[in-house]
């Protein structure tokens, strides 16, 4: 019986379903327990933090995020491909080039905590300076997931995951409850709260990345152009990492710290049913890697993502029902995020398309990549530059779906276009 229904969806949705489920399961349990870390992280943050002091940590965290780029992120998407293909020896090579980047990112936080002193702002000062010290370790280290993906060992993947977050959750849990306890001053709570986060993504990601290290042979061999490839895919992703963390850092600038702390926790539960259907995509991915026949893909991808568009629907549609009771129950402090949420929760109806995104990064067609990794984030800067200074919070949504929409409707126009 169970095997006619597996049947029965595999020809409904065009795609090996038992795999999907198999991996699906495993990559929705992890997101579900970085969904439970959050969620308690969250509650913790808005019950005894001041909403200035969170909105800091989050415009300090978002400031480095902007030049994340220098951890080479493309890369991780090349090991991905690469290992799915059977070259194992990417992840070796690759890794280096994201370590090293990543020090980048270090020069760039120790360069604005610079000005920051200059101008006499030494809280963001000292800020900057403990987030930057650890950067090569939480960014420069977690590619380590790229290599079971590839694999798909998704179970193995989720276990770490899972561990993970377990030692994360624990860091900032007894950071939180050292500000409460001690009654610290804003000042010193910042400064505990990024250090806390620095050391409890970094260890993990030590421990793991030698771990998987020691499981490749040094001899395997490296998929040629795999490098140039992710670091293609890098260069083309800059403008999407600027995109996905300006609006905090304007938000800093042109609203104060509070209301990026209001924002934060607008966005936050919708990011992370966005991050839950994202799983699916993470599944596909090494399927369409190592079968890169795009013969027929495009309708393929474009009836599974109608099909997907009704659960999505009702997921967004329970969420804005519930949306008022959570955030009185939990956020109490934040009421006046809810009708921010549930607006922003709308652009979630169309997220299975992302498909199409994966579909094109899995094939390496590198000219549809340029294009749409340039033209879609540019659209959602401009519309934040645009927006927020004279709309504020109201226009950083607004920016935030436009991105949406168009992150995820110009993969199918390109897809039709180049067919």
């Amino acid at each position: 019986m169970l095997a006619a229904f597996m049947n029965k969806m595999e020809r409904l949705f065009g795609f090996n379903v038992s795999y999907l489920a198999r991996g699906s399961f495993w990559l929705s349990l992890g997101q579900l327990a970085t969904m439970s870390s959050a969620f308690f992280l969250s509650i913790a943050y808005a019950r005894f933090l001041p909403k200035s002091v969170y909105g800091d940590y989050r415009y300090i965290l978002s400031a480095l995020s902007i030049v994340g780029i220098f951890a080479l992120p493309g890369i991780g998407t090349s090991i991905t491909r690469s290992v799915a293909r059977g070259f194992d020896g990417t992840f070796r090579q690759g890794s280096k080039y994201i370590f090293f980047g990543s020090f980048g990112i270090s020069l760039v936080g120790f360069g604005i905590a610079s000005y920051f002193f200059i101008t006499g702002d030494t809280t963001l000062a000292w800020g900057f300076i403990i987030a930057s010290l650890v950067v090569p370790a939480v960014e420069g280290l977690g590619n380590w997931r790229a290599y079971f993906d590839g694999k798909k060992e998704f179970r193995a993947k989720t276990i770490l995951n899972i561990i993970d977050q377990l030692f994360y959750f624990c860091s900032m849990a007894m950071a939180i409850g050292a500000i409460f306890y001690f009654r610290l001053s804003p000042a010193s709570s910042l400064l505990v709260l990024l250090a806390a986060y620095s050391l409890g993504e970094g260890l993990p990601n030590i421990f793991f990345y030698l771990q998987t290290l020691r499981k490749i042979p040094k001899e395997v061999s490296i998929e040629p152009g795999s490098i140039h490839y992710g670091l293609q895919l890098s260069l083309v992703n800059i403008p999407a990492t600027v995109a996905n963390y300006l609006d905090a850092v304007l938000i800093h600038m042109f609203l104060g710290p509070a209301a990026l702390a209001t924002y934060s926790f607008a966005i936050a539960l919708p990011e992370q049913i966005k991050s839950l259907l994202g799983t699916f995509a993470d599944v596909t991915f090494p399927k369409i890697a190592a079968h890169p026949d795009t013969v027929g893909l495009q309708d393929t991808l474009l009836k599974k993502a109608l099909r997907a568009t009704a659960i999505s629907a009702l997921i967004v549609l329970l969420y804005i029902i519930a949306a008022p009771w959570i955030y009185q129950l939990l956020f109490p402090r934040y009421i006046e995020s809810v009708l921010l949420s549930q607006v922003f929760a709308l652009s979630l109806v169309i997220f299975p398309f992302t498909i199409f995104n994966t579909a094109m990064k899995a094939t390496g067609d590198i000219k549809k990549i340029y294009i749409y990794n340039i033209i879609s984030p540019l659209i959602q800067i401009v519309a934040l530059a645009l927006l927020i200074y004279p709309y504020g919070l109201w226009g950083a949504v607004a920016g935030r779906i436009i991105g949406r929409i168009t992150n995820i409707m110009l993969p199918i126009f390109l897809f039709q276009k180049h067919r």
